[in-house]
């Protein structure tokens, strides 16, 4: 499920060539401007990155944007939900992602979910990726590996499953990264038809790095076809990061109604493959 992660974007000042005009009918040079688009939000993610490994150089690419993912809000600084526009649009996390950005909580997110190159292939491999795709990647004559493993078992920091048509068990493994001993407890924000529950519901760790997996099973009981639906499933430990902030885990959670075929002939709902990151902009 795509984005990833929203960010300041809207009207943010900037560096700017002065060897660059600011527009085809004029010849101004200056050295800062207003300017709006992705290309805004991604230095503030690329900063905020550089921040989580300062504070856990140990730390992957994977366990940096899990930080950044499973701690970001998806409410705005009036307490509703982020809106993509001052109208108030109704928005889902194809608008939004994750949420917008959170950096200081991003600093101690708790609880990662990580993986490594393998993992990546696998994911690759389970979406159709072929030999030379693979070597493009690699470098070397790369094999993808039997059987295959599920591409929504990939340990993703968020869940998205196509065609759903039946029950659904998808799996994660998360790794804690605290001071002392804790139990993280789960709750869920179902999507739409759809009932979700995990096992387990709590999970109890004793020291830093420890992993734990769990299940989250999905059925569906009035999901219409081709419609997308979305909820969120979130770990808590009772504590509170700052005043006001509970210190929750929060991965978002995505459905699509299975497709009568018919439909899926004539290409009235299509399904996108994955893609590694991207950013959203908004106006927060």
């Amino acid at each position: 499920m795509q984005p990833d992660i929203t960010a300041p974007g809207v009207n943010i000042l900037a560096a700017w060539s002065p060897v660059a005009t600011l527009a085809t009918v004029e010849e101004r040079s200056v050295n800062y401007n207003i300017i709006s688009g992705t290309s805004m939000s991604c230095p503030h993610i690329t900063a905020v990155a550089a921040i989580v490994k300062s504070h856990h150089p140990h730390w992957g690419p994977a366990a940096i944007k899990s930080a950044i993912m499973t701690t970001a809000t998806v409410m705005d600084n009036t307490h509703h939900l982020i809106g993509r526009d001052p109208n108030g649009t109704q928005t889902t996390p194809f608008d939004y992602g994750s949420g917008h950005v959170n950096p200081v909580a991003s600093l101690n997110p708790g609880l990662v979910y990580e993986f490594n190159s393998q993992d990546v292939l696998n994911f690759l491999c389970s979406n159709g990726a072929s030999p030379a795709q693979l070597k493009n990647l690699t470098g070397d004559l790369t094999q993808c590996q039997k059987p295959l493993t599920a591409s929504y078992n990939f340990n993703y920091p968020s869940i998205g499953v196509s065609n759903m048509n039946g029950s659904l068990s998808v799996y994660r493994t998360v790794t804690y990264y605290g001071e002392e001993p804790t139990v993280y407890y789960a709750s869920v924000e179902n999507p739409s038809g759809v009932t979700v529950r995990v096992t387990p519901a709590e999970l109890k760790f004793w020291k830093t790095g420890e992993k734990i997996s769990f299940r989250i099973d999905f059925f569906p009981f009035k999901i219409s076809n081709g419609n997308f639906v979305f909820g969120a499933l979130i770990w808590n430990n009772g504590i509170q990061r700052d005043v006001g902030e509970m210190n929750n885990v929060r991965i978002k959670v995505g459905g699509k109604g299975h497709e009568d075929p018919f439909m899926k002939s004539v290409g009235l709902h299509t399904h996108e493959s994955f893609r590694s990151c991207k950013v959203r902009k908004t106006s927060k």
